[in-house]
């Protein structure tokens, strides 16, 4: 086991978070952190998306990282930190999962869902396909998706991945709902979700005569404390399904610190590059909410929010209409396992974007880069 203790960052942090929060920050929050490090072994572990499409395993032993250069999946043990193995896959053959890869999720301790363009699998812990499908074939005729729509995150209800729930969006129409699939009744069922559907306004497309882009906002999808659960970044509220219920529920909390969700009208489409960069930061500038995490050991979730901060005296990288953030405000939300609100406030040891987060033995880690090593931040929080 390895362990990077950087001293002096910690002294710098625990000092800030020692202090008492300024005026109308919430409540305070006592920190202890470490930097801890996984060690690579011969491996160059993956880290160019910042772990955005790595997955932990439902007792959070492993962590599995999916690299998409080299097509394959770091398996990585966090009780140990170290490096364990490479999970080889194939785009073609036997084997082949599609080349253009969509998203992947844990079924159970050691299956995968693999989506890819007009294909989704199901493959074991060494790469091997045990079954393809597509959830856009599925249903009825009246059940079935449209052609434009989107199925995000699809979650697996059951280790036997007969059922999922997921988010279904529809970009040119501005929907989103929510589904759930049963794949040995060949059936689809949706709900309707308002408050996921609302993300829509804060999309915008460029559309400038020579280039035609889109900026989206997040939507999320997470397993956690044997819960799915649903939301986007421009709400607090989240859709709830337990394993062995037939709806979603709707969770709402009230918040003395962070409004419930951003604010304003902007135009869906605009036809320059400078005129979508401002709207976009001021979109930013404005709350986002990350998706809650369980810290089975306090049986509390924690919930982070943020407001970007973009410093317009800066110069637009080359090669780039977007300006890179200078920094954020960063705020915690601690929620009970009912997900009511036991304390809130500004987390001032953070000042930037949060990176992928998880809680486990009882703190919270924050992925960081150190000098191209994986590592994490672990907080253990007091309040």
């Amino acid at each position: 086991m390895k362990y990077l203790f950087l001293s002096g960052l910690f002294l710098v942090l625990a000092a800030c978070q020692s202090k008492e929060n300024k005026s109308g920050a919430g409540n305070q929050f006592t920190l202890q952190m470490d930097t801890v490090m996984v060690h690579p072994g011969e491996e160059i572990l993956f880290l160019n998306s910042r772990l955005y499409h790595a997955k932990l395993t439902p007792d959070k032993k492993y962590l599995y990282n999916f690299n998409y250069q080299e097509y394959s999946i770091e398996k990585i043990d966090l009780d140990e930190l170290k490096f364990v193995s490479k999970i080889t896959l194939d785009k073609e053959g036997p084997n082949g999962l599609g080349a253009y890869f969509r998203t992947l999720e844990l079924i159970g301790e050691d299956r995968f869902l693999f989506c890819s363009y007009g294909q989704d699998n199901i493959i074991n812990d060494q790469g091997k396909k045990l079954e393809q499908f597509e959830f856009a074939k599925m249903g009825s005729d009246e059940e079935k998706l449209d052609e434009r729509d989107n199925f995000l995150i699809p979650l697996s209800i059951d280790e036997k991945a007969r059922r999922f729930a997921g988010i279904v969006t529809n970009w040119e129409k501005k929907t989103a709902k929510l589904v759930l699939i049963d794949r040995e009744q060949n059936q689809i069922t949706s709900f309707a979700a308002p408050e996921i559907e609302k993300a829509s306004k804060f999309e915008i497309m460029l559309n400038d005569g020579e280039m035609r882009m889109g900026l989206g906002t997040t939507r999320f999808g997470k397993v956690e404390n044997g819960k799915l659960i649903f939301g986007t970044g421009v709400g607090h509220e989240l859709y709830v399904l337990d394993p062995e219920a037939e709806e979603f529920r709707l969770v709402s909390y009230a918040s003395e610190l962070l409004p419930p969700e951003k604010s304003g009208d902007y135009p869906a489409e605009v036809s320059s590059q400078n005129e979508m960069r401002v709207i976009h930061e001021k979109i930013q500038s404005d709350i986002n909410f990350a998706a809650p995490v369980w810290d089975e050991k306090k049986q509390v979730y924690y919930r982070l929010a943020f407001r970007m901060e973009f410093d317009d005296s800066q110069p637009i990288p080359e090669g780039s209409f977007m300006r890179e953030t200078s920094g954020a405000n960063v705020y915690l939300t601690v929620l009970d396992k009912d997900f009511n609100p036991l304390s809130e406030g500004q987390l001032t040891a953070m000042n930037n974007y949060p990176p992928f987060h998880f809680a486990k033995d009882g703190k919270l880690w924050l992925f960081e880069n150190l000098e191209d090593e994986m590592g994490f931040v672990r907080m253990d929080i007091s309040w």
